[in-house]
């Protein structure tokens, strides 16, 4: 599977998130520390499920742990603290999770990525899909929409 533009999707979010300058986010948004934890945790089941698929498995993608609570002050506890700025441990894992989905996507063979799985994606508390993609579509869209998505959100945060 070719990874040019989630190479280039992960380029421009990591840039803009290891600038910081975050400042408060609007009564009801997520905070910087959030959004990024929210990415890491998405892409760490984007890639689970798309190593499932290439293992001849049939998953099913939901994103509701990565927007649960609990699990993103869980990731933000964990790989936030403890150094200079606390959004370095979540820019590292973001970092890491993006190694992790190139390398998974590499491995999807053609047939691989036209493999359907169900896929459940709310954002707020608003259903976006709720339909069946080809693995294909659901890696390649970390790079056309979640990314950007995020990228701006973060955008709107910056303070300086």
């Amino acid at each position: 599977m070719d990874t040019s533009a989630l190479t280039a999707a992960y380029a421009d979010y990591l840039s803009l998130a290891e600038a910081g300058g975050f400042g408060e986010p609007e009564p009801g948004e997520w905070t910087a520390a959030e959004q990024i934890a929210h990415v890491a945790l998405a892409d760490a089941s984007i890639a689970a499920v798309a190593l499932a698929v290439a293992s001849g498995q049939r998953p099913v993608y939901d994103n509701r742990a990565s927007l649960d609570h609990w699990n993103l002050h869980r990731l933000i506890d964990e790989v936030g603290g403890g150094g200079s700025d606390p959004l370095d441990g979540l820019v590292e894992r973001v970092r890491q999770t993006s190694r992790t989905v190139l390398s998974v996507a590499s491995l999807l063979s053609d047939a691989d990525a036209l493999v359907p799985v169900r896929v459940l994606i709310i954002s707020g508390h608003d259903l976006i899909v709720d339909d069946v993609w080809t693995t294909g579509d659901l890696v390649n869209g970390i790079a056309r929409v979640h990314l950007p998505r995020h990228a701006e959100q973060l955008g709107r945060l910056r303070s300086v």
